[in-house]
């Protein structure tokens, strides 16, 4: 009876530490924190709270460059910036191009080691 079924969870938040109570803590606590400006012409709109969280927000090619030190979007050749055209979610594509590097590498000879 001690040992619980796989996958059960075995705690429960209720009162104040559960999901519902914290929710509506940080809704009353985001309408405290915002200024005032309704007026009868011009409601508020609840967008404004999504635009605050993204300006708090770190876009991933910044968190890299904090973490590693390495710029991911700046060119390794000549420096420039890059962007992102696209992801490839492929498997056959990604393997398609990885042999592709191969072949390429294959043909330079590398420098013996120093």
């Amino acid at each position: 009876m001690h040992i619980p079924e796989p996958r059960r969870h075995l705690v429960r938040y209720y009162g104040w530490y559960s999901n519902v109570s914290r929710g509506k803590r940080n809704k009353e606590e985001d309408e405290q924190s915002r200024p005032i400006e309704e007026t009868a012409d011009a409601p508020r709109i609840d967008g404004d709270r999504s635009a605050d969280a993204r300006s708090f927000r770190r876009s991933w090619a910044q968190l890299i460059k904090r973490i590693y030190e390495v710029d991911p979007l700046q060119c390794p050749s000549c420096g420039g910036e890059m962007k992102v055209v696209a992801f490839i979610t492929e498997h056959e594509v990604v393997d398609r191009i990885l042999r592709h590097l191969k072949r390429k590498e294959e043909g330079k000879e590398r420098a013996p080691p120093g």
